[in-house]
């Protein structure tokens, strides 16, 4: 029960939630300042394709190093990229909150592997 309470895990999703957001906002921002019409439906595909599961893998995979294995990071992507698909996409790019999760949970495992190891001080080491 105690890993619900680590706030490095709960930090990192707020990141994920704020990138999540932020991204979209800044590109609808910046859509003005090009001047062909489609560079718009490119900064967005190439946000949804590259910026985001970017983001996703380090911040995941950087928890499962410091914090260890999370279950969080099945769900947490996914409820997470509702509230930017609904505001700036479409209902067809739910889809890509699911691959989010699944590559969140991926190098969250992965992260794991490569945590270091805490040693036991409750028995004496053998020489």
């Amino acid at each position: 029960m105690r890993r619900w309470k680590r706030r490095g895990t709960w930090a990192r999703l707020g990141v994920i939630f704020a990138c999540y957001l932020l991204l979209p906002a800044l590109t609808t921002a910046g859509i003005g300042l090009f001047s062909t019409p489609d560079s718009g439906m490119m900064l967005f595909i190439l946000m949804l394709f590259i910026a985001f599961p970017l983001v996703t893998i380090a911040l995941a995979a950087w928890d499962g190093i410091t914090q260890g294995f999370a279950v969080l990071w099945i769900v947490m992507p996914i409820v997470f990229f509702v509230v930017p698909m609904l505001i700036f996409f479409n209902e067809s790019a739910l889809i890509y909150g699911a691959i989010y999760s699944v590559l969140a949970i991926v190098a969250n495992g992965v992260g794991s592997l490569f945590r270091p190891k805490s040693h036991s001080t409750s028995s004496p080491r053998e020489s």
